[in-house]
């Protein structure tokens, strides 16, 4: 129980800070956004590069860990590809198609529903019509 705790307080800390990324991108104070992503995929202990090759299934197993919270952080990365995105527009494309690709995996492997997944799935949807609407979840 107190592993799991500690490990729940990880991925919540992670979370905040995707949504400092969100904050920064938005308020036009992205200088320091780069590190953050850094920062996150240390965190999770994955690169872009596997990330953008491996398969929803073999992500989800690498990063269960020995906790079952696979799901969690893959979600998480997700989000680090789609701020990403943002980041590096000459690799949006890609960054932004493995994005879809995970939160459409979480969609139907989770047994719970969040709303900001489905926002996000939205605009991933949109994008891939030569839109590229702004983040706001």
């Amino acid at each position: 129980m107190l592993k799991r705790d500690f490990i729940m307080v990880q991925i919540e800390e992670l979370g905040k800070a995707i949504a400092q990324l969100i904050f920064n991108r938005h308020t036009g104070d992205d200088r320091k956004n780069p590190e953050i992503v850094r920062d996150i995929y240390h965190s999770l202990k994955v690169d872009p590069a596997f990330l953008l090759s491996a398969s929803p299934d073999e992500l989800r197993l690498f990063l269960n860990q020995d906790d079952g919270c696979g799901l969690a952080r893959m979600e998480l990365a997700a989000k680090t590809l789609l701020e990403e995105s943002y980041l590096i527009p000459d690799s949006s494309p890609a960054l932004r198609r493995k994005a879809k690709e995970l939160l459409t995996y979480i969609q139907q492997n989770d047994n719970t529903f969040s709303l900001e997944r489905v926002a996000l799935l939205e605009e991933l949807e949109a994008s891939t019509d030569g839109k590229r609407p702004e983040h706001t979840v």
